[in-house]
């Protein structure tokens, strides 16, 4: 098991650094200076102990959520988390997330659900730092308007986490309700995002579904900007290039729930049309 290496050797790592530098002394000095060598340096023997002891700790009190997630095993350690968090109110960052991923990936959103009232009742601080998982499970759940309620009525409210991604699914739940033009101020803010996924999903929606909603002018500079967008990342990255940057973001449960979307927007970056399609595989 992954875990159970980790847990040995970094064991056998410090075990073993700390008696070099402690036994180095035996090799270097006659013997007489050993104890006066041991007793000047003694507070690093404490703080090795120190550090072994609370690594061990750590480890051997979450070994059981270590080992559920390690076999995948998505039931039992969202029943494990289940009692952890409803039963005995531990609401930290590592089961919230945990439970919300195990949940999605069983498609059990009433689990979500339940648990975002509970943390709605409890520690909503939680809820605004988590957004994001609790605004998809509401998409996945097709419950777009729910969605849209939902983070707008976060707004102005500070604490989230990936702040992007949630204008991101504000806007998206925007264009499933059809209100594209209501969408498309946010899509265009989020072209020039950090996170290329993010940044090409913007372009994406904002080049098609949005800019197919406007007329005339707006039409064109819609189009305009996804087009400039598009030609820069498929300037930047290749098919096989951008397939491990896909994959890297999948990395997060939410953005895996998007992955028919990342997929088609992909398809867009390469498909010869416009500017970007002069990149190709060498």
């Amino acid at each position: 098991m992954k875990f159970k290496a980790i847990f040995f050797l970094f064991n056998i790592t410090l075990i073993f650094s700390f008696s070099f530098i402690f036994l180095m002394p035996l090799f270097l000095l006659d013997g007489e200076y050993l104890g006066a060598v041991w007793a000047q340096n003694w507070p690093l023997g404490a703080f090795f102990l120190v550090v072994l002891a609370a690594f061990n700790a750590f480890f051997l009190s979450n070994w059981k959520l270590f080992a559920l997630v390690e076999s995948e095993d998505w039931a039992a350690l969202a029943a494990w988390l289940d009692d952890r968090i409803f039963k005995k109110g531990r609401y930290n960052r590592r089961y919230v997330r945990l439970f919300i991923n195990a949940s999605l990936l069983r498609s059990d959103l009433a689990a979500v659900k339940r648990l975002e009232n509970e943390l709605s009742a409890n520690k909503p601080a939680a809820v605004r730092r988590d957004a994001v998982a609790f605004a998809a499970a509401r998409l996945l759940g097709q419950d777009h308007e729910g969605a849209e309620r939902f983070i707008a009525s976060l707004e102005g409210h500070a604490g989230g986490d990936n702040a992007s991604w949630l204008s991101f699914y504000h806007a998206f739940s925007l264009v499933l309700l059809k209100r594209t033009q209501d969408a498309a101020p946010a899509l265009e803010a989020l072209l020039g995002a950090k996170d290329r996924v993010l940044s090409l999903l913007s372009a994406y929606l904002l080049g098609s579904l949005c800019a197919a909603g406007a007329s005339g002018s707006e039409r064109e500079r819609l189009s305009g900007l996804a087009q400039a967008r598009k030609a820069a990342l498929a300037a930047r990255y290749t098919p096989a290039t951008w397939a491990r940057e896909t994959e890297r973001a999948k990395g997060e449960v939410h953005i895996v729930l998007l992955s028919r979307l990342i997929d088609d927007a992909g398809t867009w970056l390469f498909d010869g049309s416009g500017p970007a399609g002069k990149r190709q595989d060498p």
